[in-house]
């Protein structure tokens, strides 16, 4: 039974990611290497064998070792719910804000050049400034930059309707304008996943205002490795479009499933370690504060889930050079400053090669290889030294 103290409702969807354990584990229990398959009957076979006499005790172990690890699972999430672990926040300057968005500066008092972060819009910008010691933002910081992180927020009522155009038009251009008023100086670009599409618009849209642009994760040959991948996503629009039909937003448990399938099991491993570790450790307090963060996504507007769907997955625009913001279209070879893509050797969400089209098809860029996942890039424990230290050389080269 789950017992509840604060208002934590991941892992989200909760029946979604029930369901795939489940699965997993029974087709684990009776058929030899299905997911997690392999692994389960390497332990009971340690321990009895594996001659046909002993098929029906291996089955039974397999069983056993299946409802082991559902209650394993069960018993994380429940940990996990009532864990009083609470992420510090934050005390940073609120500098511009219009509607629900919002630029935090975490070095008020600091001379030095500019960074703008922008994350996506389908997560909160919380994983760039995820804990002390976990924060790519006071890295910058106390590295001597400037840094500036866009928060997003839930998307306003007015802006239900809202193409990416807008989220350019009348968020980041006006922010980038206060911005130069404030420090008097061109700032450097960052995006992180989807924030490094709009970071890329706002580059080309003004390049006359920017030094440079930094894509962290940034998918763009969508198509890449798998068109039939990409088509299978594309095909999802008509039903996303249903669930925001009355709201005007595709809800955040609906997104979450596309994550999902990348790796179903993924919620079940991760939380029945979760349940074994010290609750008063580091690294429990690291897994709270990255799953309070996954599971705190703010609903997508209809017409940017859209655009994503259809016109990125589907049409593959941004890598075609088709893809259109503010009447321009948007392509790498525009982009006329120093230009920086990090790219995750082991990036599920936005696989690598989607990534470096980017690089491959720019005039002037450096191409970052990175030995970590999608987020560990940023928080992982090789984060510092596989992406920090690298992209602050990159940014002090462009500023000295």
């Amino acid at each position: 039974m789950i017992t509840e103290t604060n208002d934590r409702q991941g892992p989200r969807p909760l029946a979604l990611h029930a369901f795939a354990a489940w699965r997993a584990y029974l087709l684990a229990a009776t058929i030899p290497n299905a997911p997690e398959g392999s692994d389960l009957e390497s332990i009971v076979i340690g321990k009895l064998g594996h001659s046909p006499n002993e098929r029906l005790a291996l089955t039974a172990a397999v069983l056993s070792e299946t409802c082991n690890r559902w209650s394993g699972f069960w018993s994380g999430v429940a940990k996990y719910r009532s864990h009083p672990f609470k992420r510090p926040s934050g005390d940073q300057q609120v500098v511009w804000q219009n509607g629900q968005t919002s630029i935090l500066d975490f070095a008020p008092e600091s001379k030095g050049s500019p960074i703008i972060a922008i994350p996506s819009l389908i997560n909160n910008a919380d994983v760039l400034d995820l804990l002390p010691g976990r924060s790519l933002m006071q890295a910058l910081a106390e590295a001597g930059f400037r840094p500036f992180l866009v928060s997003w927020g839930n998307p306003e009522t007015d802006a239900m309707d809202w193409p990416i155009d807008r989220y350019v038009e009348d968020r980041l251009i006006p922010s980038l304008t206060h911005i130069l008023e404030l420090t008097g100086k061109n700032p450097i670009l960052m995006g992180y996943c989807m924030g490094g599409l709009l970071a890329a618009a706002l580059a080309a849209i003004r390049p006359n205002e920017t030094k440079g642009l930094a894509l962290l994760a940034t998918p763009w040959n969508f198509h890449a490795p798998s068109p039939k991948v990409a088509a299978s996503i594309s095909d999802l629009s008509p039903w996303f479009a249903e669930a925001s039909a009355k709201s005007g937003s595709v809800p955040t448990d609906i997104i979450q499933t596309l994550f999902i399938a990348l790796d179903p099991t993924l919620a079940a491993r991760k939380f029945r370690h979760f349940s074994e570790l010290d609750q008063t450790s580091d690294e429990a307090q690291l897994f709270i504060a990255m799953e309070d963060w996954v599971n705190s996504g703010p609903d997508l507007a209809w017409p940017v889930a859209q655009t994503v769907l259809e016109d990125w997955y589907g049409s593959n625009l941004p890598h075609e050079g088709l893809w259109k913001v503010c009447d321009k279209v948007i392509k790498p070879s525009s982009i006329s400053g120093p230009i920086l893509v990090a790219s995750p050797s082991n990036d599920r969400i936005v696989p690598p090669t989607s990534s470096r089209a980017f690089a491959q098809s720019a005039n002037n860029a450096k191409l970052l290889d990175v030995q970590a996942g999608h987020v560990g890039m940023i928080v992982g424990s090789r984060s510092k030294t596989g992406l920090w230290s690298p992209l602050i050389e990159w940014l002090r080269q462009q500023t000295d």
